[in-house]
């Protein structure tokens, strides 16, 4: 199998989108296949992860250079998990539920009934349009 050794990324990125935005390529079309080789690259890195993991470990060192690439083996970010706390736990509950009270005030008027004031609705910043591709479970 011949895989990518060298590829110049800035003219291949470069390529498409010209192709693209000269109408050579379907815009909708390119953006498919660009989402197709997406999931193909990312389950492909998923079933090989420990085999990578595995060969980088054979240069017996954390940083160096092969194949046109600085690769690092390194530990990822921990994650805390604070479900055993339970003053955490409450905390995020009452931080919810604060939100959840000033998101509806956005509807309509809304009055605290501790202080009586009137509920201050949060900022919206709305998104960007965007096109979500669904990929066809047989492709």
């Amino acid at each position: 199998m011949n895989l990518i050794k060298t590829t110049n990324i800035k003219e291949t990125v470069a390529e498409i989108t010209t192709a693209v935005q000269n109408g050579e390529v379907n815009a909708l079309e390119a953006f498919i296949s660009l989402k197709k080789i997406e999931e193909i690259i990312k389950q492909v890195k998923k079933n090989v992860d420990d085999l990578v993991i595995e060969e980088a470990a054979k240069y017996n060192t954390k940083t160096f250079t092969t194949f046109d690439a600085e690769v690092t083996l390194k530990n990822s970010a921990s994650r805390y998990d604070y479900s055993n706390i339970p003053e955490i736990v409450n905390k995020e509950l009452e931080l919810k539920a604060l939100k959840d009270k000033h998101k509806a005030a956005l509807k309509s008027n809304v009055i605290d009934l501790d202080t009586g004031e009137l509920v201050e609705p949060p900022i919206v910043k709305g998104g960007k349009e965007v096109v979500s591709i669904k990929l066809n479970k047989w492709v």
